[in-house]
């Protein structure tokens, strides 16, 4: 994994987005995506010199906010608080947090852009 650098660490960056919001859509919590990917991309983080683990925190988060499905206990909540049918449920919450990852994403991989100008990012 440790090729998917080029300066920026834009692949490592993608690819915490992507396993986080894998686990998150297979087994429904957010925090235990969060955790498990974290745990998976720390040690290629420390391995790796020029990529943010302030900008890979957050899109590991960014992935998190993605993708809840009906095996989430907040898709639930949205669902019966807001008298949503499941698949009004699945247009309301779950596209518009797959829209608000993405949109995190973009800004993520902007920042990475300015690594080293912006204080406190490396």
């Amino acid at each position: 994994m440790t090729g998917l650098t080029d300066g920026t660490g834009v692949a490592i960056l993608i690819a915490c987005f992507v396993i986080s919001q894998v686990l998150r859509a297979a087994q429904g919590s957010t925090t235990v995506a969060l955790v498990t990917t974290s745990a998976i991309f720390a040690p290629v983080l420390a391995s790796l010199s020029g990529v943010s683990a302030i900008l890979a925190s957050l899109a590991i988060c960014a992935g998190g906010i993605g993708l809840s499905l009906p095996n989430d206990s907040g898709f639930w909540v949205i669902n019966r608080f807001g008298k949503f049918d499941v698949p009004g449920t699945m247009r309301v919450w779950t596209v518009g947090g797959t829209i608000s990852g993405v949109t995190a994403l973009v800004v993520i991989l902007i920042l990475s852009m300015f690594t080293n100008s912006l204080p406190g990012l490396l």
